[in-house]
């Protein structure tokens, strides 16, 4: 009896270590989202861009906006081109509404299309379904294999 009985309060202590360990996750999980809130915030969309664009050319017509921490033009995971579309983090909030006052203006012969990010939408980038669902196909809980 005394044999269950120590188990049973090991059992108890790693859990109470792994509920520790899920509370510290969930924390940092929240931590992170904020912060990337934070950056959505400061961050701009720009559509319609010319493929042969390179970041520094953003940075040129951009740059009267406000102080840039980074340029991310997207390209195709395939064959490494262009999407046409970047996106433009700024040193603060007040650089994003300068900056949206360029939508419909003219870069390199094409009319850009420059909105406030939508982190939610960024999310589910690609594919059908999202990825974090399972089933469908089969409506099974994962791989059919």
């Amino acid at each position: 009896m005394e044999g269950k009985g120590d188990n049973i309060v090991i059992l108890e202590d790693e859990l109470k270590m792994l509920q520790g360990i899920a509370d510290t996750q969930m924390a940092d999980d929240s931590v992170e989202a904020k912060e990337n809130d934070e950056v959505d915030r400061r961050s701009v969309y720009v559509g319609n861009v010319d493929y042969s664009t390179k970041p520094y050319d953003l940075q040129e017509f951009f740059k009267a906006s406000g102080q840039i921490n980074r340029i991310t033009i997207m390209v195709d995971k395939w064959s490494g081109k262009p999407k046409g579309y970047a996106y433009i983090e700024f040193a603060n909030e007040d650089a994003v509404n300068n900056a949206l006052m360029l939508n419909d203006c003219l870069f390199k012969e094409r009319i850009i299309k420059a909105s406030e990010t939508d982190y939610q939408f960024t999310l589910h980038r690609g594919g059908r379904y999202p990825s974090h669902q399972r089933g469908g196909y089969r409506g099974g809980y994962g791989k059919p294999y």
